[in-house]
């Protein structure tokens, strides 16, 4: 018996429309953050059960970090949204440069978070279970906050060069919201590993 492919519904000639491009672009980004959501609950559920094997948490002689640094660059992460947000409303209205004001806000707070992380990540000893857990879940949440910052670097090139529009931002848009995925995640990891 011969096989029968669905034929495609648009021909050569046809294209989807920017509607349903649009759609489907945010989309692709909703699953891609469960998905990446998952491994940071992944990183998460690894810490609850590195707590579960130790008789106590942190276990005896681990040092645990000063909470001051930390706190403060959490806020300044979360801040950071504001300007994030703005940056996409100006570029909704076709403001260029309350986009770009608002973007370079974003990776100045971007970039103080990253160093107050690294600040803190180099007072832990680079061993033992408590040391260990907290270094992979600051480090792996450094690596997504990084690609935010080349991805608003990247939005900043092609803003100057005059690629975004009102009805063309969807580069701008996506980065903002992987910068709110950033955001959230960092406060889940902020309440697991200095809080709770």
């Amino acid at each position: 018996m011969d096989a029968q492919f669905a034929t495609s519904k648009f021909t050569e000639n046809e294209s989807i429309s920017p509607d349903v491009a649009l759609k489907n672009k945010r989309f692709a980004l909703l699953l891609w953050r469960i998905a990446n959501g998952m491994v940071f609950l992944f990183f998460v559920f690894a810490n609850y059960l590195m707590r579960a094997s130790q008789k106590s948490w942190p276990p005896e002689g681990a040092i645990r970090p000063d909470l001051v640094i930390p706190t403060i660059v959490s806020v300044l992460l979360l801040l950071s949204s504001i300007p994030a947000a703005r940056a996409l409303n100006a570029i909704r209205r076709d403001d260029r440069n309350g986009m770009m004001s608002n973007l370079w806000a974003v990776v100045a707070l971007g970039v103080i978070f990253i160093l107050g992380v690294l600040s803190t990540m180099v007072q832990l000893p680079w061993s033992g279970p408590y040391s260990s857990i907290v270094l992979t879940m600051n480090g792996f949440h450094i690596a997504h906050a990084l690609v935010g910052l080349l991805l608003f670097a990247y939005v900043i090139r092609r803003a100057r060069q005059g690629a975004y529009s009102k009805e063309n931002n969807w580069t701008v848009e996506g980065a903002v919201v992987f910068w709110h995925f950033v955001d959230l995640m960092w406060v889940v990891f902020f309440l697991v590993l200095y809080v709770v």
